[in-house]
């Protein structure tokens, strides 16, 4: 679906309704803008972030603590310093 808006002052875009009600966007939602290859990507805050932890995930697995594993490599540097 291809739609276009025009740029108001201020630089003010509004979104159109049929894609605010697919992506389930109200008054007050925040949303992220991605540049990527020139476009700009507008995206639901909440998509944004769980795609975030889908990677993060890939790489430590949920029972992990990440804080835990830091402040073990920071102790570990330090006894090497």
């Amino acid at each position: 679906m291809v739609n276009s808006a025009k740029i108001a002052k201020g630089g003010k875009i509004s979104i159109p309704a049929s894609y605010r009600k697919q992506l389930h966007l109200k008054e007050g939602d925040k949303v992220v803008f991605i540049l990527k290859e020139n476009e700009m990507i507008i995206s639901p805050l909440s998509i944004a972030l769980k795609k975030s932890r889908n990677i993060i995930n890939k790489y430590y697995s949920p029972e992990e603590s990440l804080v835990d594993k830091l402040i073990t490599e920071r102790r570990n540097e330090a006894k090497n310093e």
